[in-house]
């Protein structure tokens, strides 16, 4: 990852200084802003849920740093080049400020920046102070339907369409994923979302956007879409709703394409996190009814796992009715490449291993209820996983899928065949 910050014991030290210096002198200042910096957003965030998500975050690093400190730094170490994203939108977002604020010390030609820096440096703040508004200027406005047969697009019957997830790193392995796939020549290419650390509108341009302009296939010739993700919501989603959306001319942040044969259906699992932001549903279930094409879903965050659990998530329970009408999904948010057996009729298909270092082997499996049919664990020259992408190319009823690295290798290729009778 481009950020300095990437061991995880100095993110929390960090972090816990600064919040300290904003909880003493900034905190009751910051939280009675919320009414005023929630225009764009569909409900205002209460001031108390703002100064609650910021002491909650304090509590959280000091326990973090009193529980495991030294466990952390010596994780850290035998990590090596693998970086720490935090699950939590307060980290990702000091994270994305310590990135701009090492950017613009680059710019004054200072002296060079050493870790740990001083948190009460003016200018740390200010930029610090900038990206915690997110916490309680709300999210951007979520836009929906104004009909069943919104956001509907063809697919050529001969489409190439490549997939990848979890690529907004910036970094030399996502930009050699980007150009194995513009060696494809695809018609069209689909993120299944994460720009990092939290989705700001300056690290959609500059890890993202960018790097598609430097490495990708001409969007004057190849079409790009990309769905919504829990990194890019951390900073309230207007990095992706107010730049990506545009710069793909993308309605909104699900979709549908589709021919006689197949349809891909792209649904918002980021808005509501792990979920289903109403009213897709009604949306997604109109898709889903359309008689002819087999529905292959995608989606950011997974309906299942081997790895990770979805108890509790709101989208396996929103989408259990549906389930029968799906005869494939892809999915990221795990950095792993898993081709998985048939489950609860589905072939699923984890494809996060777009650019997050992750160490191999990943283990055993958690969840031995979801099979697993292959899944890509080879060591990198890098020291960690290989990155790559899925490659899906349509002829008629048929379906080729190869999974390709950032060296131009298949790891694994499959066959669909939308005329194929139903498993039993």
């Amino acid at each position: 990852m481009p950020s300095l910050i990437t061991n995880r014991g100095e993110l929390i030290r960090v972090a816990t200084a600064t919040l300290q210096q904003i909880q003493f002198g900034a905190l009751d200042k910051i939280a009675g802003l919320a009414s005023l910096e929630s225009l764009e957003s569909a409900e205002t965030v209460p001031p108390e849920d703002v100064a609650a998500a910021l002491a909650e975050a304090l509590q959280w690093a000091e326990r973090d740093i009193q529980g495991g400190g030294a466990a952390l730094e010596s994780a850290d170490a035998d990590a090596g080049v693998i970086p720490y994203i935090p699950s939590n939108q307060v980290l990702a977002l000091i994270q994305s400020a310590y990135d701009e604020f090492a950017e613009e010390k680059a710019k004054e030609q200072t002296a060079e920046l050493e870790i740990p820096f001083d948190v009460i440096d003016p200018g740390w703040l200010k930029i610090a102070y900038e990206k915690l508004k997110a916490v309680f200027r709300g999210n951007r406005k979520f836009i929906k339907h104004t009909s069943l047969e919104s956001f509907r697009h063809d697919l050529p019957a001969n489409a190439v369409v490549a997939l990848l997830a979890d690529w907004g790193t910036g970094e030399p392995t996502a930009q050699r994923v980007m150009k194995q796939i513009q060696a494809c020549g695809p018609t069209h290419v689909i993120h299944l979302g994460d720009v990092y650390y939290s989705g700001t509108p300056r690290e959609v341009e500059t890890r993202f956007l960018d790097v598609i302009d430097q490495c990708g296939p001409p969007r004057s010739t190849c079409k790009y879409l990309a769905l919504n993700s829990n990194h890019e919501m951390y900073s309230g989603g207007y990095g992706y709703f107010d730049s990506t959306l545009p710069a793909f001319g993308q309605e909104a942040s699900y979709f549908s394409l589709g021919n006689d044969h197949w349809q891909l259906i792209g649904i918002d699992s980021g808005y509501e996190d792990h979920g289903l932001q109403e009213p897709q549903k009604e949306w997604v279930a109109a898709q889903l009814m359309r008689p002819g094409p087999k529905n292959i879903m995608l989606s950011h965050h997974q309906l299942f796992s081997p790895y990770e659990s979805a108890a509790g998530k709101p989208l396996p329970a929103k989408m259990k009715d549906l389930l029968p009408s799906i005869h494939g999904w892809f999915w990221g948010h795990e950095h792993k490449c898993i081709i998985m057996g048939e489950h609860l009729g589905i072939k699923a298909r984890c494809i996060g291993h777009g650019a997050i270092p992750s160490p191999v082997p990943f283990g055993p499996s958690h969840f031995i209820d979801v099979p697993v049919e292959s899944i890509d664990e080879r060591r990198s020259p890098d020291g960690v996983n290989f990155h790559g992408f899925a490659l899906l190319k349509f002829a008629g009823s048929r379906l080729d899928i190869s999974y390709i690295d950032e060296f131009g290798t298949v790891f694994f290729a499959e066959k669909w065949d939308a005329s194929a009778a139903p498993a039993a």
